[in-house]
């Protein structure tokens, strides 16, 4: 018998689907090229950088509140920082992305356990960090969260440009 999902994990679960299907929705109806644009300003990044960002920090986060531990700074090298250099996605290609990470972190959240929740993790490379791995799921769904408010805003600037 599998055990059941905890309380935790089910609610993280819970928020990342709502979350990823808010970003889906705020692709509706965009052509392929508002994806790529970005308003004149500095730091700003495409509906495209942060989907694509999103799928990548989700994947690790989340993994790293079920006790599926990565290198920080692999992540950092390997997938964080290509997902920022994306460029001429379209929106069906980002919404089967989401798609697959929710098939994915379905799976891994329910194995998480209690004892996950609690374990510190630490990492040689960057010893200033040891997020236990409730902290790592909440990182997850506010770094989650916030990118999806830049997307719809990103959506809204697009549709504002005239």
């Amino acid at each position: 018998m599998v055990p059941a999902m905890t309380p935790t994990h089910q609610a993280a679960l819970t928020t990342a689907r709502d979350s990823f299907a808010m970003f889906a929705e705020a692709l509706e109806g965009l052509p392929d090229e508002a994806l790529s644009w970005r308003p004149e300003a500095e730091n700003t990044n495409s509906i495209a950088v942060l989907a694509t960002h999103c799928v990548t920090a989700t994947r690790f986060w989340l993994g790293l509140g079920a006790g599926q531990v990565g290198s920080i700074g692999e992540y950092r090298e390997r997938f964080r920082a290509p997902s920022f250099e994306v460029s001429g996605a379209a929106a069906v290609e980002l919404k089967a992305q989401f798609e697959a990470i929710l098939t994915e972190i379905t799976e891994v959240m329910g194995r998480g356990s209690e004892e996950h929740l609690t374990a510190r993790i630490e990492w040689p490379e960057d010893p200033s960090m040891t997020p236990s791995g409730a902290e790592a799921l909440f990182r997850a769904i506010g770094h989650l969260r916030e990118h999806v408010g830049q997307a719809q805003l990103m959506r809204d600037l697009w549709l504002a440009r005239g």
